[in-house]
């Protein structure tokens, strides 16, 4: 009898113990990491311990960090931001009864389920300077010789940022379609029988039925655009110069091209206070909308 009361506990270990591995450890491990110095091209001379040096560092001595940072949050930004826009205003649309619906949403979501690092090598091949489909076009209406999408300090991070709005809109998308299509109907009929406008409609019952939806989607997205790597990687490799690099880049770039492992877990830690603070903000605010 107690054995069978406490079965339950042993089918558990198996996903403690993963979880333990791969999650707990790691966290544990590299934020011990970031108080050392410890560069991996010496690593026989071990780990010296530095104390805060590294997050001193960071913040008073880093141009580089603080470049990278404001990169970030322009991604992440207007990334989420325009996906946010264009999602709720297809899921609007495609929750009335046009022809084609169904095919269009279909065909909406193909983006989302393929891998990031073959969006990226699909977007360098569309943005290619001499050959792209891009600037042939620009070329064949005559609105300009072409850009340089990649190469031009002033355009490649918009170039990057729009390849990301053309990949993640669709789960934004399909989120809110999913809430929209949930909401009851009685306060749109009531609100159509007191002759309501669309505008007025969207605005007093569909945003406020859907706030907690909104939130939800913005949440995961905002987690997921603070750790875009694989199509900067494919696309500029942070460049031209620090134009595109982002947080999760210069941590690589310290972690496995300057061997400075300290510092990079201390980058890694400033990353996951930020999203953290963002995310508990969030989530805040979806737990004071629920009471």
């Amino acid at each position: 009898m107690r054995r069978a009361k406490f079965l339950h506990v042993w089918f558990l270990l198996p996903c403690f113990a993963v979880v333990l591995f791969l999650v707990v450890f790691p966290l544990i491990y590299s934020l011990s990491l970031s108080f050392f110095s410890w560069n991996l091209t010496m690593a026989y001379l071990g780990k010296a311990w530095v104390g805060l040096d590294n997050y001193i560092s960071i913040f008073t001595e880093d141009e580089r960090f603080w470049k990278t940072l404001s990169n970030t949050f322009l991604m992440v930004g207007l990334a989420v931001g325009v996906e946010f826009l264009i999602g709720i205003g297809l899921a609007l649309l495609l929750t009335r009864e046009i022809p084609g619906r169904k095919i269009f949403s279909v065909v909406l979501l193909v983006p989302m389920m393929i891998v990031p690092v073959v969006v990226g090598m699909v977007w360098r091949l569309l943005y290619h300077t001499s050959y792209g489909l891009l600037n042939f076009f620009l070329r064949s209406f005559h609105i300009s010789e072409g850009i340089d999408w990649l190469g031009d300090p002033s355009v490649a991070l918009y170039s990057i940022i729009i390849a990301d709005i053309w990949q993640w809109t669709p789960l934004i998308f399909l989120i809110l379609l999913g809430g929209i299509m949930s909401l009851p109907k009685e306060p749109y009929e009531a609100a159509q029988l007191d002759g309501a406008s669309t505008s007025q409609i969207f605005i007093y019952i569909t945003f406020p039925l859907l706030k907690n939806i909104i939130t939800i989607a913005l949440l995961l997205r905002t987690i997921d655009a603070f750790k875009l790597f694989d199509k900067i990687w494919v696309l500029t490799q942070g460049g031209p110069g620090l134009t595109t690099e982002n947080i999760p880049m210069y941590i690589y770039y310290k972690a496995f091209r300057y061997f400075d492992m300290g510092y990079a877990a201390a980058l890694s830690y400033i990353l996951l206070i930020i999203v953290s603070t963002i995310a508990t903000f969030l989530l805040r605010s979806l737990f004071v909308t629920t009471k």
